[in-house]
């Protein structure tokens, strides 16, 4: 087994706050890894029996991110996978540490480089309140055959988080797709996470002079990141005939959001 030291640059950083914002959905191996005993592997080293399978269309798709949620000593696995038929756009929200987080959006004939993370129910239960579920982002089910799993034979059902609010509406009509996050598609217009919130500051600036500034009074400041959430929303589109079903799930916990 190859074993990756947590120092490593590549897949775990030393951000700063404001790095941390505008480096969103951060760098993810294009194969399978594993976090196993506090050490991080690259294939898979788990069994993955009784696990949830979960598209990771954002920062779970990092090492960087999992590490952040879950620490280093929870064993867990990511495996590639392809998503058909839909591509990843900017939310209508802002996370706590000031990202404008991604959310699934139906594009007939695209093809999405993403993977899945397979976790324990604990694990599950971990994520639920990291995602803001019933707040921020549903649950669902995605349909079967929209995503093809790249390393593992699964046939089962595969899980996933969609923003409540839908897409953000930059200008134009039309959620704008995350640029990080390769795919086929070429009718949407992409941008990088640094773009993206330069964007959303021209437009909700509230005379703050500068970008770092701006953000750091929304990441400071719950109630004032919640408003921008509120004007976003008004600028924000739902999508039409989903392939997904949201579930009903009930969580306890602290929710991060």
């Amino acid at each position: 087994m190859e074993c990756f030291v947590h120092a490593d640059k590549k897949y775990f950083p030393e951000y700063n706050w404001f790095e941390k914002a505008i480096s969103y959905p951060y760098k993810a191996p294009t194969t399978s890894f594993t976090f196993k005993n506090g050490k991080f592997y690259r294939g898979i080293h788990i069994s993955l029996k009784d696990r949830v399978p979960i598209l990771s269309i954002g920062s779970n798709r990092s090492p960087y991110q999992l590490k952040n949620k879950f620490g280093v000593k929870e064993n867990l696995c990511v495996t590639p996978a392809k998503l058909y038929n839909s591509v990843i756009v900017y939310a209508a929200s802002m996370s706590a540490y000031g990202s404008i987080p991604a959310t699934q959006w139906p594009c007939e004939g695209s093809v999405s480089d993403l993977n899945l993370l397979w976790l324990n129910q604990d694990q599950l239960q971990i994520m639920h309140l990291s995602e803001g579920l019933g707040i921020a982002y549903n649950y669902v089910e995605l349909d079967k055959d929209t995503v093809i799993l790249q390393e593992e034979d699964y046939s089962g059902p595969i899980f996933g988080y969609i923003s409540m609010r839908g897409g953000y509406l930059f200008k134009g009509n039309e959620p704008l797709r995350l640029k990080n996050i390769k795919s086929n598609a070429n009718s949407f217009l992409c941008i990088n996470e640094y773009e993206a919130l330069k964007e959303l500051f021209s437009e909700n600036s509230d005379n703050y002079t500068t970008l770092k500034c701006w953000l750091k009074k929304l990441i400071s400041n719950k109630s004032k990141r919640l408003s921008l959430i509120d004007k976003m929303s008004k600028k924000s589109l739902l999508p039409k005939n989903v392939p997904w079903k949201i579930l009903d799930v009930n969580v306890t916990g602290n929710n991060i959001y």
